[in-house]
């Protein structure tokens, strides 16, 4: 069975467009990066797999920042262990809005998936219709033998280009100003 993936240039893009500025660009990246982690299970030949589970994830999380790492952190460092565990956090979060994902395995083995519109009728009058349905199956961790893993789709390259290029425009822009300040001191 053939199985498709979410576009991964949008699970680096969304962690980078609300951490870059105010992160800046290098911790910003490194915690893209880290949004990207629980799609490692596709080297296992099985997706959407425990890696996808926010309880887990929270749980290993947790566990890592409380082997010592909390008492050591200066506050500067947990902003960024934070920042990193949100945006671990988002991966499975925005999958559920694109196909099924087990996202509170093991405590309910039920892969979930939201679908929310908003349409318009166009006329007289003028009607917004909001439709949202949430989904549900029976979580099963099936190895694949073939998938396909998209880094962008169409619709997606675009949306991914400006998540980028806005927080690197600004910052470029910040950084351009303060050399010009500077200079002229």
């Amino acid at each position: 069975m053939r199985q498709r993936m979410p576009e991964l240039a949008l699970h680096f893009a969304v962690p980078f467009a609300l951490a870059a500025p105010i992160l800046g660009l290098r911790k910003a990246t490194i915690i893209s990066l880290l949004a990207l982690t629980p799609d490692l299970d596709v080297l296992f030949h099985v997706h959407r797999s425990a890696s996808h589970s926010v309880f887990l994830l929270l749980l290993a999380s947790l566990i890592v920042v409380d082997l010592g790492l909390v008492s050591k952190l200066k506050p500067k460092q947990l902003e960024l262990v934070s920042a990193g565990c949100l945006a671990l956090l988002s991966h499975p979060i925005m999958d559920i809005f694109s196909t099924y994902t087990p996202i509170l395995y093991p405590l309910i083995e039920q892969s979930v998936y939201l679908k929310v519109e908003l349409k318009a009728t166009i006329g007289s009058p003028m009607l917004p219709i909001l439709a949202a349905v949430i989904n549900t199956k029976p979580t099963t961790f099936e190895e694949f033998q073939r998938f396909d893993a998209p880094l962008f789709s169409s619709e997606g390259f675009i949306v991914t280009l400006l998540l980028v290029a806005v927080p690197l425009l600004v910052l470029s822009l910040r950084h351009a100003h303060a050399s010009k300040r500077t200079q002229q001191v």
